[in-house]
């Protein structure tokens, strides 16, 4: 009677495992079926790539490409990443920042109107991660942010969250006025390996990174910046 209990249980705790490791091994599989690649070529919508995509997904952009901006970053449900990144990304080694001299690797992000911003984030967006892209105007007007994550009129609970750059560059022209790179008005915000230049303006203080309405925190990186 012992021992059969011994192996009834035994055999028990086996069936159970099993059907534990073969449910985890379903839903794994079905997570990865669910994420997909969006391809976005040249002269293609960036926009409507990051209002399909779902966390996980993964936006890759044509390497010498331009993008025409202003882009939004939506607020999605979810916690994976939505990545946006170069089709070149694997010529940018993880973890060794980037610079000017790559741009060839790059997908180009550009903001054509007056004064206003290539990226901003709505209120609660969270998980996009951007690899290997440029980000700059296609004008000389005035630019207050290049990218502009958050308001500073937004609650800590309206501000953007889980947001990456990494081995990308953000930049203006010399002949423009530019007040800031990146605002960090928001919490795990990640700035790295990157190249910020070109910020600089008249009159004013300008910033190559600056944040005074998140609770952070603020990861910055191996990056160069310059304002």
């Amino acid at each position: 009677m012992h021992w059969g209990y011994l192996r009834t249980t035994h055999r028990f705790f086996v069936t159970t495992f099993q059907f534990a490791l073969i449910t985890t091994l379903l839903v794994l599989a079905s997570f990865d079926a669910s994420a997909a690649t969006l391809a976005v070529p040249a002269g293609g919508n960036l926009q409507s790539a990051l209002n399909a995509a779902q966390p996980g997904d993964t936006i890759v952009l044509d390497a010498g490409a331009v993008y025409a901006g202003d882009f939004v970053l939506p607020n999605k449900s979810g916690s994976s990443y939505i990545t946006i990144q170069s089709s070149r990304v694997g010529e940018l080694p993880d973890g060794v920042r980037v610079g000017p001299a790559q741009s060839a690797l790059f997908a180009r992000l550009q903001s054509g109107s007056s004064a206003g911003q290539v990226i901003k984030t709505a209120a609660g967006a969270h998980h996009y991660r951007f690899i290997g892209v440029e980000i700059s105007t296609a004008t000389t007007a005035l630019a207050y942010d290049l990218v502009r994550f958050g308001e500073a009129t937004q609650t800590a609970t309206e501000v953007p969250h889980d947001i990456v750059i990494d081995r990308s560059w953000i930049h203006g022209w010399d002949t423009q006025d530019v007040q800031r790179g990146v605002s960090l008005n928001g919490s795990e915000i990640t700035i790295s390996n990157s190249y910020i230049n070109e910020i600089h303006g008249q009159g004013y203080d300008t910033q190559a990174l600056c944040g005074w309405n998140g609770p952070g925190p603020f990861h910055i990186i191996n990056n160069y910046l310059e304002a």
